[in-house]
């Protein structure tokens, strides 16, 4: 019995994949996925720019005419251009929604050299890859900071504000925000 039921299996037909049939269905499956290419979102991190009006500061500094933010899975990055290279420091804060302010605090020397801190209430938070790039010939600061370093990398959407202070005394010198949260991702 169990040999007739093996001769009927092997006598069941199935339609050959010819070259022509092959052709289709591979052309087919190449239509599909380009397709589900081009109606899904790209996968890249939320960016946020913000933008201040030139000499709007409270004095000789660090005049802020652009801020924009990068928040990518594993780096937070960010670019903040000047009218003018000068000395002054950097303060970009950083809010989460549910959590409590992360300041980057980079104080710059136009002539060169300078200090970089993170800090959250409770003082310095140590971080590797922690970086700050200063460029006097365009009059910006770069910067990175590993999502590790910010709430353990717990987070999603962060506000930005950026504020300049003078070098020797502290002195506010020009503040620009947004209430605008950028996504992670």
């Amino acid at each position: 019995m169990w040999m007739d039921d093996h001769r009927r299996q092997s006598r069941r037909t199935v339609r050959a994949m010819t070259p022509t049939r092959v052709i289709s269905v591979a052309l087919s499956a190449c239509f599909t996925f380009g397709l589900t290419l081009s109606l899904a979102p790209a996968a890249s991190a939320a960016e946020l720019t913000v933008t201040d009006p030139a000499r709007d500061n409270d004095g000789q500094g660090l005049d802020i005419v652009s801020g924009m933010l990068d928040n990518t899975d594993y780096t937070l990055t960010g670019t903040v251009g000047f009218r003018a290279d000068r000395d002054g420091t950097l303060i970009v804060g950083l809010k989460a929604r549910e959590r409590a302010i992360v300041r980057l605090v980079s104080r710059h020397r136009a002539d060169g050299g300078g200090r970089n801190v993170l800090l959250d209430r409770r003082g310095r938070i140590a971080c590797e890859g922690l970086v700050v790039n200063w460029n006097g010939a365009s009059a910006t600061a770069t910067f990175g900071i590993p999502s590790t370093c910010l709430w353990q990398g717990n987070y999603g959407a962060v506000r930005p504000w950026f504020l300049t202070e003078r070098l020797d005394s502290g002195t506010d010198v020009d503040f620009a925000t947004t209430k605008e949260f950028v996504a992670r991702g």
